[in-house]
Parts: C-alpha cells; sequence; structure tokens
C-alpha cells in the first residue's frame, strides 16, 4: 500500500511486530520530514510510526492500493493538512504584507488624506473614505484568515482592535456627556 501522508506523497506502509510505518520516498525535504515527526534509521530512510487511530484507518483500507492521510472527514490529531501549512512561504509571506499595507493606507493613509481635503477644500468625503475603512477592516480579516501565522497580520490586528475599543470609549463617554448636560438642563 502507497500512502500520501500529509502532503508527503508516496511513503511506503510497512507492517512489524511493532506497529504500523511509514517509510517516506527519497528526495522530501528533511525540514517537512522532521515536522511530520519522521526519523532517520540506521539504514538512511526516513520513517514515522503511525498512531494507534492511523493505523486502525489504515488496517481498514488494506485493499485499497493509494491511501491519502489525512482522509477526507479525519483528523488523527495532526493540526494542519500538509507540511507547507505548518510555516510561511515567502511568497505567501510578501503577499500577506502587501494587502496588509493596502489594508494600513486605506484605513489609516486615506482618512488623513480625507481629513486634509476636508480643511483645506471643505470638502466631505466621509462615505468614500468610510467605504475605504471598511474594505481595510476586511482585507486585515482575510490575511488572518489566509495567512494565519503572519506577523504583520497579526499586528494589523490588534491595531484595528485597540482603535475600536478606543472609539466604543469615547462613544461610551460622549453618550455620558451628553446625558449630563441633559439633566443639568433639567
Amino acid at each position: 500500500m502507497v500512502v500520501n501522508y500529509y502532503g508527503i506523497l508516496g511513503c511506503e506502509c510497512i507492517w512489524d511486530q511493532n506497529g504500523l510505518f511509514l517509510a517516506a520516498p527519497a528526495g522530501v525535504q528533511v525540514q517537512s520530514l522532521q515536522q511530520l515527526g519522521f526519523y532517520t534509521a540506521a539504514d538512511g530512510r526516513w520513517y514515522k510510526q503511525l498512531s494507534p487511530q492511523e493505523s486502525a484507518y489504515l488496517n481498514s483500507m488494506k485493499n485499497v492500493s493509494v491511501v491519502d492521510l489525512p482522509s477526507q472527514g479525519y483528523n488523527f490529531g495532526m493540526v494542519s493538512g500538509t507540511a507547507s501549512d505548518m510555516e510561511e512561504s515567502p511568497e505567501d509571506k510578501k503577499r500577506a504584507n502587501t494587502l496588509c499595507l493596502i489594508s494600513l493606507i486605506l484605513g489609516h493613509g486615506l482618512s488623513l488624506f480625507s481629513y486634509i481635503l476636508t480643511q483645506i477644500c471643505d470638502m466631505h468625503t466621509y462615505s468614500i473614505f468610510g467605504t475605504a475603512g471598511l474594505i481595510a477592516f476586511i482585507l486585515m480579516i482575510y490575511v488572518r484568515v489566509k495567512y494565519p501565522k503572519n506577523k504583520f497580520g497579526k499586528v494589523l490586528m490588534i491595531l484595528y482592535i485597540v482603535e475600536i475599543i478606543i472609539a466604543i470609549i469615547v462613544l461610551i463617554a460622549i453618550i455620558a456627556a451628553c446625558a449630563s448636560c441633559l439633566n443639568d438642563c433639567s
């Protein structure tokens, strides 16, 4: 039986008295193998002893020539689906950082530009730049979902959360001040 184990294609399935093992094919990156719990043996090959759940699943699939782990609907305790999901690739990092920068420009740079236009030209562009702020927030959420390990995305999320908390506190203070003024008027 051949097993495709979390993105490592073509692992050989070996049954022996100690349990069920996978032997990784030649040419797989060492870092990927180590992250998935493979170890090197005296013969120079990389092996992984499977968990009881994985072993039971493969035992139930003995008649199948190629099996994918994880199978649809099974998790087997692993956090992510492939070895490439475990760390951020340089392309993903660049893409995520670009989206974060666009979000930051839409959220803060255009707000400053809007304020300057309002002061100089007496133009009221709140709806356009309010929409840009909403798009900035949605971009940040997209980056956090698509690239969860990106540090710029995490910092941007914290920045936006702090801004929302400050805005809520200011709104509560304004409401309290208005209520106090209304009470003083009567």
